[in-house]
């Protein structure tokens, strides 16, 4: 019974904080919706802040865990050679569009909460949200840099929040461009798969005019 009244919260809050920001959405209409009283919350999570960070938990720790076991395996196949950079990149993008079943109904709620938090000003919403993926980005970052070398790390790390920032925006509007029949039809497999070839065409192209690239002794 604890177990789903805790999950119960979980449920409403990511629905309510994706739907209105987390500043905007005070803990009483969580509580109402979910049947509980304040006490549950603070009961189970501590706080409200506490709460969000649960709710980003139980959705990102195993989409986390999956991304460092697909890399592992690439890096595994690469050797003691630079891996290979549609595969970095494809171990980073395939498991949210897994996870969540893409656009099905159980991952709508999460996934509008992802381009919430992307658009939010909140500096603790972003936050909370930013330190789930600190080691993540960390291993991802270094991988693309032995997969790219003659990019320094600026600008290597301007490309990955392009495609953070394209993944984001592709899994919260998604399904908007479906609806309204610009999709062409496609499944999220299909969108993963166009997804990936644009992320490594950008981390494959040149640095601009004006940055100089790493010296190729960097290799």
């Amino acid at each position: 019974m604890a177990m789903d009244t805790r999950e119960r919260i979980l449920d409403v809050a990511e629905r309510l904080f994706g739907e209105r920001g987390f500043p905007a959405t005070p803990l009483r209409d969580i509580t109402t919706e979910a049947g509980v009283n304040v006490a549950s919350v603070n009961y189970h999570f501590g706080s409200k802040e506490a709460l969000l960070a649960e709710v980003l938990e139980r959705r990102l720790k195993p989409i986390n865990a999956r991304r460092l076991e697909l890399l592992d395996a690439v890096e595994a196949q690469a050797g003691d050679g630079p891996p290979e950079l549609e595969a970095v990149i494809r171990a980073f993008l395939s498991p949210p569009f897994h996870s969540q079943r893409a656009w099905g109904d159980k991952g709508r709620n999460f996934l509008r909460l992802v381009g919430r938090i992307h658009g939010e000003t909140n500096e603790e919403f972003r936050a909370t949200f930013v330190k789930q993926f600190d080691a993540v980005l960390e291993r991802f970052t270094a991988a693309l840099h032995r997969a790219r070398p003659e990019l320094d790390e600026a600008d290597l790390s301007w490309r990955m929040l392009f495609m953070v920032g394209s993944m984001a925006f592709t899994m919260s509007w998604g399904p908007e461009l479906r609806a309204r029949g610009r999709g062409g039809g496609r499944d999220p497999e299909d969108v993963l798969e166009s997804l990936v070839l644009y992320a490594a065409a950008g981390m494959a192209a040149p640095a601009p005019l004006g940055v100089p690239a790493v010296a190729a002794t960097a290799r």
